[in-house]
């Protein structure tokens, strides 16, 4: 009877691993999904954001240096070169703070096993 009784113990002990190694597995799959979506809607953003900066940045130029050029040549070119130093020392700043900021992906898998192997381990 104790054999028996061993044979259901185990095959109940091997169902609930195999339950808990598919929910890890489904919520996995979920995270990187999410993680996968997200990442390349930034990117989306980030490229059409870039390039109209860019094409900003472009023309201000030019009409800057079409209207200033002859009395403030040397002048107009210290201003400009410091004032995209400083934009860009801003968004590196920006861009470091978000990542600190960041929660790091596939924290609620770690944490599931962190908590699985509390419960089955005394």
């Amino acid at each position: 009877m104790s054999d028996h009784s061993f044979s259901d113990s185990s095959r109940r002990l091997g169902a609930a691993t195999l339950d808990l190694l598919s929910d890890h597995a489904e919520l996995f799959a979920l995270e990187l999904q999410e993680q996968k979506q997200h990442s390349s809607q930034q990117l989306l953003w980030f490229g059409i954001t870039a390039a109209c900066a860019f094409m900003l940045f472009l023309l201000l130029n030019a009409l800057l240096v079409v209207l200033l050029w002859d009395p403030y040549a040397h002048k107009l070119l210290i201003a400009m070169s410091a004032f995209y130093a400083l934009v860009g020392l801003l968004c590196v700043w920006r861009i470091k703070s978000l990542q600190r900021q960041a929660q790091p992906p596939f924290s609620a898998s770690l944490q599931e096993l962190k908590k699985t192997k509390e419960q089955l381990l005394p």
